[in-house]
């Protein structure tokens, strides 16, 4: 392990004080004006800008020289003193004092710009759909060189361009992939969910699908067969090459041809296993298409209630927009009585007065006063006992009896055929022989299912009703033929292959 990952940062504790508001904005100024080649700063400088700012009105040069001087001695700042041909004190002090970024400062503040950029973007179109296809062309330009011997100069320059291009284009690949995984995680679903703009982000949720992971999964299978297809030794070979090149370069820094060959080394593996699986653990594209088929799941509910709870609503704003049409309630009585109107009283399936209140013939519960009454409930006595009911035994005649048997026979020689279909270790539709309508049935009903439940890369996986799993691949682009005893049916060229079978305890019953 690297000693040095272990010692700590003074160059961070600006980012986290009591005065960081000063600390960051001076030295946010310090690297705008790196940026644009101004490396040597005076403190006049920074003072000027500071003041051009409200929050800033009573900072004074005392105070800044106190922040300047916290910021170098951690590390932030380089003190340049310039002491030649100074005529005055005054002089020496303002015009001969300069500062300049320290090198671990200019990367912290480039990170947070990043940063602060990537996190306030509006996503919803930023997946460029055309970066799988760029990344196949980079490997195309890559496997095309020959290194069994050592490239000119020209050559090396070429192939150092184009791992170049395959870097790029793998990085902002798995950049994108990670911010499009951020943005349909679960949480966030939800809380777009409680937002009037939901609308808004399903329109680019979709605009997801259809533009990225639509050409992910169309280019993935080219991506892989290249992969395979460039062998350990030549990968090898290139990162010789590559060295070869990066050592030609003249640089002060001292890097080892061993650090050199992990650093490219890992840029492979980190393709490789964003395509293909490693052992047991997936690779990133499956796992973006599984992650995808859930967040689409959970958007359709979610549209779905959306759906009905804006209906809902709707269509209570406009009664209640009605009601106040119809009738002007101007005190709680009379909103009461347009409730009751509306909406009855709550629980009640009867309502009985217990005396004539009066003779008046048009009057309402609301012009007399409420009688009490007891309410009591009815507890049956212990002992006592329900009367047997008849039970009532139906007879079955002879015919009816012989249909029943023909028709536990005729299941249990479906369930034999289908079992010794799905013994099989696989299944070819085209190599089948003639078969019975309900052998025709069960098969379109097992890959229908199948169809639904997708695991990559054109392979499904589904499971019958006798416990069998299976997955379902197609062999070819043409159609085929399933023959029937009634008839011929064309459907694509389909394989199962059976994985599991579980023991059933019980016969099928309504297989066909």
């Amino acid at each position: 392990m690297d000693i040095s990952v272990m010692r700590q940062v003074p160059e961070a504790i600006y980012l986290s004080t009591l005065d960081t508001k000063y600390y960051r904005t001076i030295l946010r100024y310090m690297y705008e004006q790196h940026r644009i080649f101004n490396n040597d700063v005076l403190p006049v400088e920074i003072l000027t800008y500071l003041q051009q700012f409200p929050e800033f009105g009573d900072y004074t040069m005392e105070k800044l020289d106190g922040d300047l001087s916290v910021l170098v001695g951690n590390k932030n700042l380089i003190l340049n003193q310039d002491n030649t041909d100074a005529a005055t004190l005054e002089e020496l002090i303002k015009n001969r004092k300069t500062y300049s970024l320290t090198e671990y400062t200019i990367e912290f503040e480039k990170t947070l710009i990043f940063l602060e950029k990537k996190l306030n973007r509006i996503r919803g179109g930023s997946l460029d759909k055309n970066l799988t296809e760029r990344l196949y062309n980079a490997l195309i330009q890559v496997n095309g060189f020959s290194v069994s011997a050592d490239l000119d100069t020209k050559d090396l320059e070429d192939l150092y361009a184009a791992w170049d291009e395959l870097y790029e284009r793998f990085t902002k690949l798995d950049n994108d992939a990670s911010d499009y995984l951020n943005h349909i995680s679960g949480d966030k679903l939800d809380s777009k969910m409680e937002t009037d703009a939901f609308i808004v982000f399903k329109n680019q949720f979709r605009s997801y699908l259809t533009d990225f992971i639509v050409e992910l999964n169309r280019n993935s299978p080219s991506i892989i067969n290249i992969i395979t297809r460039i062998s350990e030794k030549k990968i090898e070979s290139i990162i010789t090459q590559l060295i070869r090149f990066k050592k030609s370069i003249p640089t002060t820094a001292v890097v080892s041809d061993q650090e050199y060959t992990e650093t490219f080394f890992d840029v492979w593996t980190g393709i490789r296993n964003w395509f293909i699986a490693n052992g047991s653990k997936p690779s990133k594209a499956y796992y973006l298409e599984v992650r995808t088929r859930d967040a689409i799941s959970k958007m359709s509910k979610l549209a779905h209630f959306h759906a009905e709870r804006q209906f809902v609503k709707k269509s209570r704003v406009t009664e209640f927009l009605r009601l106040a049409d119809m009738a002007h309630a101007s005190t709680l009585d009379e909103a009461h009585k347009i409730f009751s109107y509306l909406f009855g009283f709550e629980g009640i399936q009867h309502f009985k007065l217990a005396r004539k209140p009066s003779d008046r013939n048009d009057g309402t519960v609301w012009d007399f006063e409420p009688d009490e009454v007891d309410v009591t409930y009815r507890v049956r006595p212990t002992g006592e006992t329900q009367s047997k009911r008849n039970l009532k035994v139906t007879k079955v005649t002879q015919e009816q009896f012989e249909e029943q048997r023909l028709m536990k026979e005729r299941l249990a020689y479906e369930e034999s055929v289908l079992l010794e279909l799905v013994s099989q270790p696989y299944l070819v539709i085209k190599e089948m022989d003639m078969v019975e309508p309900f052998v025709r049935r069960a098969l379109l009903d097992w890959i229908d299912a199948a169809l639904l439940n997708e695991i990559g890369f054109g392979v499904y996986e589904g499971s019958t009703e006798l416990g069998v799993k299976f997955k379902l691949h197609i062999l070819g682009k043409e159609n085929v033929e399933m023959r029937c005893t009634d008839g011929n049916l064309s459907l694509p060229d389909f394989q199962l292959t059976f994985t599991e079978v579980k023991v059933r305890e019980k016969a099928l019953t309504g297989v066909s």
